[in-house]
């Protein structure tokens, strides 16, 4: 009975020996993402080399540790560190902030800004750096692991119980599905189209917030201040008065039929005061802009095709895309 003790416990030590001591883990395909990859006897980079591997080589990763891991790959098996990989498995991640996407796991090579919330998915890791790449398939780099989390902030969100409902002939605070934007994340480098449907996300997020001439410009905005948080959002920055905002700066002046989302519209509310601008808004397409309006006491969207806001429409002035 000794003896078949003695067997299995023997046994069970050689399969110990033989199985590499690394963390468990389900194994999952993999790509080398660096130019060229050398793969070693141990994990260690003092150890016996056994090949090397050039990019786009394809490896199961069977288990890691540390910034090791064991992999099977076409001729053989052995270790290799992790940085040099790039994952199938992709999980889901959202910056936290806005930051850059760099070339390589360095502060030293930047390829693009993004805004917070920005959707990306995680393929690797090197150091304190994450391997991303993009949900629209647009880019793959590095950002740095503290900037992203797996849920999404959405920091423009406003609880309903701080904005209001109204409702009237021409303006509303529902936003119109026909000039809705879905676009509520941008890099640098996307398109003048895409930077204009991020601006209309902005200001849609703002329906229904009070208007008030002293406002905290997260919930409560006066008409300039609507427009001046939304610009400043994505880097622009507008006059500090509205007539200021309509007969100064070099933003471009755009007459009604050549309006583009985005576009800050400007009007003459008030036929008293000499035909100065004294109301604006962002213009969200299809004849509807969206702004801090007085007499609807919130942020509201309305119609600028008839009516009112069409009588009293003076020009827009482009920022956005300019």
């Amino acid at each position: 009975m000794r003896s078949k003790l003695l067997a299995v416990l023997a046994a069970a030590l050689l399969i110990a020996l033989l199985v590499p001591l690394f963390a468990s883990a389900e194994s999952y395909k993999a790509t080398v993402y660096s130019s060229t990859m050398k793969v070693y006897e141990k994990a260690s980079t003092t150890s016996k080399q056994l090949t090397t591997l050039k990019k786009g080589a394809a490896v199961t990763v069977t288990s890691t540790s540390g910034s090791w891991a064991y992999i099977k790959y076409s001729g053989g098996k052995g270790y290799c560190q992790i940085k040099n990989l790039k994952s199938s498995v992709k999980t889901p991640v959202f910056t936290t902030a806005k930051t850059k996407i760099y070339k390589t796991a360095s502060a030293s090579s930047v390829l693009c800004t993004v805004t917070v919330d920005y959707p990306l998915y995680r393929v690797g890791v090197d150091g304190s750096y994450y391997l991303v790449e993009d949900k629209d398939g647009r880019f793959t780099g590095y950002v740095k692991k503290t900037l992203v989390s797996s849920t999404r902030k959405d920091p423009y969100a406003v609880a309903a119980s701080a904005k209001k409902n109204y409702s009237s002939s021409g303006s509303s605070t529902t936003m119109p599905k026909a000039v809705r934007s879905a676009q509520y994340y941008l890099a640098s480098n996307m398109t003048a189209v895409k930077h204009r449907d991020y601006m209309v996300y902005l200001a849609q997020c703002k329906l229904g917030c009070v208007y008030s001439t002293n406002p905290n410009n997260k919930t409560t905005f006066s008409n300039h201040s609507f427009v001046k948080a939304c610009m400043d959002t994505m880097g622009y920055k507008i006059p500090t008065k509205v007539n200021t905002v309509g007969h100064t700066g070099k933003a471009a002046y755009v007459t009604r039929r050549n309006l583009l989302k985005g576009d800050v519209v400007c009007f003459d509310c008030d036929a008293k005061n000499g035909n100065l601008v004294d109301h604006i808004g962002i213009y969200v397409g299809k004849g509807y802009f969206i702004h801090a309006s007085p007499s609807a006491g919130c942020v509201v969207v309305s119609s600028m095709s008839s009516g009112y806001y069409y009588k009293t429409f003076c020009w827009g002035r482009r920022y956005v895309g300019s």
